[in-house]
């Protein structure tokens, strides 16, 4: 009896853990035994089976105890083993299809918000009010951005039937299309610059190629012997020796300053009778109407007894050309250069109103061309090849420069604005920079100041002080300032910095620009115009 009032005592006064886990949770407990079990039935407790768990704590798998899974803390880690209890819910493969429903509903969600934001962004304003009243009315948001995203495409009713993924990105043709015209530099066969809101952009490929590039000028591409292709460029004369004499003149003296096209592409189709972007006769009449103004010889005078009359056969013929052949409708490198050119030999002539105008006509199409935007981002694109970039460079500056002195000569705010350039400088090439310089002039070539021409390092030193005078040409010569001057402490502050500029530019120069007895006439010149505001 003693033996069996021991196991009674037992079963009715359980130990301290059993008595925990009891009255914290009966899912807790150990494996029943059968004294537990006839305990339970004897008691009459109704004590619940213990729940199945799907996520159990960290601890709880580590030491492989049973784990109720209360938050923050299950009970076996609070009230036992006073562990830390934390869980790590995406271990458990049986929650994995409810974390993937979330997730392709939040990327549901972004999609949908993304393709309706795009639509409102994307749409002419006059359809912007309906599209959002679209929005605000309909059931259900995903649906619509469906129908929209299709519109788009090009996916529903009356839309063509071409593939809408790019083969190889697989990227939406629209997208591929859209991205890739936000900044165009081909139109038309020839190299412009469209921007991405222009209407433009989306004009069929042909639609410009109708009765476009008609005229001689373009269709003269036949290389000719030498002596025959110097004379076809003009009908002003066919003395060959005249022609490159006045060519000459113009390289010599004008060209050395006034750097506004790249001389060997421009030489190697002059010499082969090949009308180009870099070589038309348009731009040889302007270049030899120039060349004349250096020379005193009969030939150079369409009066030969007038010396008041020096270029204008010249001349006349470059203007019978732009107008006859249409020039400004074929937007070109070299027509660009030849109205640049254009507009300073009527400056030196007399003819500001008509120099202006001119040169407005060389910025503007400058512009058409893209020339002030960098090829570098779109060169992929554009299909440019790196003497297509030079060339490129340099007529830009030349006309950033032609643009300055306008200015100054004028009184005006310059027209190419610094903000709206990201053309980079030219470069400067050791070859051409390298050729000997010599003065030129009627009686031939004068050896004693031979030296390198160092014409793409007088280019680049002049298209930084060009910049400089930009500023100071927009800060002074604005109309608002002469009706509202500013504050004086504001001006003397512009000046100071502009003059500070100016002698860091000085500063900077390499030795051989420095001013010198027998120096290039275009280095003193430049030395010229920086110390002449």
């Amino acid at each position: 009896m003693m033996e069996g009032d021991i196991k009674a005592e037992q079963v009715q006064h359980p130990s301290p853990l059993e008595d925990i886990l009891e009255h914290t949770d009966v899912s807790a407990q150990p494996s029943a035994k059968g004294k537990n079990k006839s305990k339970d039935k004897d008691s009459g407790g109704a004590a619940t089976k213990r729940r199945c768990v799907s996520t159990a704590c960290i601890a709880c798998r580590k030491r492989k105890s049973k784990c109720d899974g209360n938050l923050p803390k299950c009970a076996a880690c609070a009230s036992v083993y006073l562990t830390e209890c934390e869980y790590a819910p995406h271990t458990d493969h049986r929650r994995k299809g409810v974390y993937k429903k979330d997730v392709d509903a939040s990327k549901t969600k972004n999609s949908t918000l993304q393709i309706l934001v795009q639509a409102i962004l994307n749409a002419e304003e006059e359809d912007v009010m309906d599209l959002v009243r679209q929005i605000r009315t309909c059931d259900n948001l995903e649906e619509l951005a469906v129908t929209i995203d299709a519109q788009e495409k090009g996916l529903m009713e009356g839309h063509d039937d071409s593939p809408m993924y790019e083969a190889e990105s697989g990227v939406p043709k629209f997208e591929a299309e859209l991205s890739g015209k936000m900044g165009d530099l081909m139109l038309d066969g020839s190299v412009k610059f469209i921007g991405g809101t222009s209407n433009l952009i989306w004009l069929p490929e042909e639609y410009e190629h109708r009765g476009t590039h008609s005229s001689p000028t373009y269709q003269r591409v036949v290389v000719q012997p030498h002596e025959e292709a110097v004379l076809s460029w003009t009908t002003v004369t066919q003395d060959k020796e005249a022609i490159l004499h006045f060519m000459n003149m113009y390289f010599c003296w004008h060209y050395a300053f006034f750097t506004t096209l790249a001389k060997e592409l421009f030489y190697r189709d002059f010499l082969t009778g090949t009308s180009s972007q870099y070589c038309s006769p348009l731009l040889v009449n302007v270049m030899l109407a120039l060349g004349c103004h250096f020379s005193s010889r009969p030939e150079a005078r369409a009066d030969p007894a007038d010396s008041g009359t020096t270029g204008d056969h010249f001349f006349a013929e470059a203007k019978r050309l732009l107008y006859e052949n249409d020039e400004f409708a074929n937007a070109k490198l070299c027509t660009v250069q030849a109205l640049a050119l254009m507009s300073v030999r009527e400056a030196g002539c007399g003819h500001e109103s008509k120099g202006w105008v001119y040169s407005g006509m060389s910025f503007r199409m400058a512009c058409d061309l893209g020339l002030n935007v960098d090829t570098v981002p779109i060169n992929e694109m554009s299909r440019l090849t790196d003497e297509d970039i030079d060339a490129r460079r340099i007529t830009f500056w030349g006309c950033f420069l032609f643009d300055k002195c306008w200015s100054n000569y004028l009184g005006r705010q310059p027209q190419l604005l610094t903000p709206n350039i990201t053309m980079k400088k030219p470069d400067v090439f050791p070859s051409e920079d390298s050729e000997m310089w010599s003065p030129y002039t009627d009686s031939g070539i004068i050896q004693a100041h031979a030296q390198p021409a160092r014409t793409r390092a007088v280019a680049l030193q002049l298209s930084k002080l060009a910049e400089i005078s930009s500023d100071l040409l927009t800060s002074f010569y604005n109309p608002q300032m002469l009706d509202k001057p500013p504050p004086r402490q504001t001006e003397l502050k512009r000046l100071s910095d502009l003059h500070t500029r100016l002698e860091a530019w000085k500063q900077g120069l390499p030795p051989e620009l420095e001013p010198r007895e027998g120096q290039l006439p275009q280095v003193l010149l430049m030395q010229y115009v920086s110390e002449v505001p």
